[in-house]
């Protein structure tokens, strides 16, 4: 018997769950990076606000800032100065009002504004056109939107455009994230070589580094254009050297010219698993080697693409420290699906929406080398056995994007 035959798969649940868990027993080095940088990085550490928010009583509009009670008994009130973002006011003169801009200091002894546009300007007085505010109207006290201390940011949060808002108004210029995991990537194949009877082009290669590297991933792309095992074993050392992760694909089946396992194997790697109960990609084997995980793909690209979708891209994210999985998109089934018992079988579908929500159709594919399904495609629709697909069921889709 083939040594390398896939005689105990395991489970898709049971393997995410082994990827995850080399994942977690990995380190997860924290470096810092200009805040404008940040976007699509992950926070290493809770961030807290080191001042309040705002920080002083401000004007929420541009208009004229006064006491109530002397605009109610003695308006108009002559206008004494203006202040602006940026000034620190002296106290408002007794019987006064003062002009205000947005975002000014509310001076000492006003507790009210109005728009510049409800009130009456008599010379150099003002008195309200439209009825006299509320006590406390249009003023934005200090710290009602957070209080210093609070958590801004949290570990794991996944940053972008609203959190780099944020930490801009305290100051900060950079932000604590966990440091990019250096992936390689590896295409193996005598058909790969440009002088191959019947060359092929990589499109795993490309396809692993843009899927990847979207996702957080320092990728380099190396290929192993050859079936000859000490050449394979060249190229796959020089891209294990400097990587946390090592994706592979081709070679990790039991044809004459798979030979990936058994390099790993002669290096001293350790097996996690050795094929996985799913369709396509049932090749996919996980190995450990010097505290790397190493993932061998299957070297069809509809299977490669669907075992990094889900179990390289969690286990990155994992790696990466991102507290919440990608979140699935629910849809109601606009057609039926079965899967062989044993098997999780992964159905790319498209996203329709209208006004009862979002309908899932399925994408017609011609098996584990097809790649322009992905193109048409949004979404991946796990089925079993157990769980099949019924026409007008709610599903959950894991996004492709």
């Amino acid at each position: 018997m083939n040594g390398n035959a896939f005689t105990r798969l395991v489970d898709y649940p049971t393997a995410l769950r082994l990827v995850l868990a080399c994942a977690a027993g990995s380190a997860r080095p924290m470096t810092r990076v200009p805040l404008a940088q940040a976007t699509g990085r992950v926070a290493a550490a809770d961030i807290l606000a080191t001042t309040c928010r705002p920080p002083a009583d401000i004007s929420a509009m541009d208009g004229y800032a006064f006491a109530h009670d002397a605009m109610a008994a003695h308006a108009p009130l002559p206008v004494a100065g203006r202040t602006v973002a940026g000034d620190r006011p002296e106290p408002l003169a007794p019987g006064h009002a003062r002009a205000i801009l947005t975002g000014a200091r509310i001076p000492a002894g006003a507790d009210c504004v109005m728009a510049a546009e409800r009130m009456a300007v008599v010379g150099h007085a003002v008195a309200p056109a439209t009825p006299l505010a509320a006590r406390g109207a249009n003023i934005r006290r200090q710290g009602e939107e957070f209080a210093t201390g609070t958590r801004l940011v949290a570990r794991g949060q996944v940053l972008d455009w609203r959190h780099v808002a944020l930490l801009a108004a305290q100051g900060l210029r950079d932000v604590p994230v966990t440091r990019r995991p250096r992936v390689s990537v590896l295409s193996n194949g005598a058909e790969l070589a440009a002088g191959a009877a019947s060359a092929c082009p990589d499109s795993n290669a490309p396809m692993l580094a843009s899927m990847l590297g979207a996702i957080g991933a320092r990728v380099s792309t190396h290929a192993a254009p050859t079936d000859d095992v000490a050449a394979q074993a060249v190229h796959l050392r020089a891209a294990i050297g400097g990587a946390d992760i090592v994706v592979t694909t081709g070679g990790i089946s039991v044809g004459g010219t798979d030979h990936m396992l058994d390099i790993l194997r002669d290096m001293g790697a350790d097996v996690v698993f050795r094929g996985v109960a799913i369709r396509p990609g049932r090749p996919l084997t996980v190995l450990e080697l010097g505290g790397r995980t190493i993932f061998c793909l299957p070297g069809n690209p509809g299977a490669a693409a669907i075992c990094a979708l889900m179990f390289v891209r969690p286990y990155l994210r994992t790696v990466m420290g991102a507290d919440t999985p990608q979140p699935a998109i629910p849809a109601t089934a606009g057609f039926t699906a079965d899967a062989p018992a044993g098997v999780t079988q992964f159905i790319p579908v498209t996203l329709h929406h209208g006004p009862d929500g979002a309908c899932c159709r399925r994408v017609p594919t011609v098996g584990a080398s097809d790649i322009i399904a992905f193109s048409r495609a949004d979404a991946l629709l796990a089925v079993t056995a157990e769980n099949p697909i019924r026409a007008g069921q709610v599903v959950w889709g894991m996004p492709l994007s």
